[in-house]
């Protein structure tokens, strides 16, 4: 087999072993984790056994060296500042959703709690409220009362569970990682 045919069934398994390793944590199988790492390490070691050509000399494997060295240090400076970033973004008040929520001692002593989402910025707006929901007596709540909170605490991180958050900033830092990986390694095949 040809080093590129390797380096594309790589790939492959890997995004294999990644796509069961999320969908296991989503349903709860994490017994799934323990089979699809070590089934993946060992299809790639044994695609790895059958290669014809030489994987590479001295000079590629410095060169290599030289790019991902390059690439970690970029990556994790620009990393460390994006993270930054996005978490100043999330916890800015302007820019976060506002939850806000009422206890109430009724004239007979029972307490009730009302919590509402409002969108950004618009704290107190009727108009602006996304989702309410209020439990009587709290000392006291039914199964259905508690159902509804864990509904009302679902939907309001659906949002963010719809878009892959998540996700979709893993895979995407994977890429430009690789991306920048893959500039790093024509740069230093060019110069050496």
């Amino acid at each position: 087999m040809k080093y590129l045919t390797f380096f594309i069934l790589s790939v492959l398994t890997a995004s294999l072993v990644a796509s069961l390793i999320g969908w296991s944590i989503a349903t709860g199988y994490l017994f799934l984790i323990l089979i699809a790492i070590p089934l993946g390490i060992i299809i790639i070691l044994a695609c790895r056994q059958h290669i014809d050509t030489i994987v590479m000399d001295d000079r590629t494997r410095e060169i290599r060296s030289f790019a991902a060295h390059r690439a970690l240090e970029i990556w994790v400076i620009f990393g460390v500042i994006t993270a930054v970033i996005l978490y100043a973004s999330v916890i800015s008040d302007p820019l976060s959703p506002k939850i806000t929520g009422q206890y109430q001692t009724d004239d007979n002593g029972t307490r009730s709690m009302e919590i509402t989402v409002y969108q950004s910025g618009l704290c107190g707006n009727p108009d602006s409220v996304i989702r309410s929901t209020t439990i009587s007596e709290i000392d006291s709540m039914d199964e259905y009362e508690a159902m509804e909170y864990c509904q009302f605490r679902r939907e309001s991180f659906r949002d963010n569970e719809r878009k892959g958050t998540i996700g979709m900033t893993l895979g995407l830092s994977v890429a430009a990682l690789l991306l920048l990986f893959g500039v790093f390694n024509l740069y230093y095949l060019r110069k050496y």
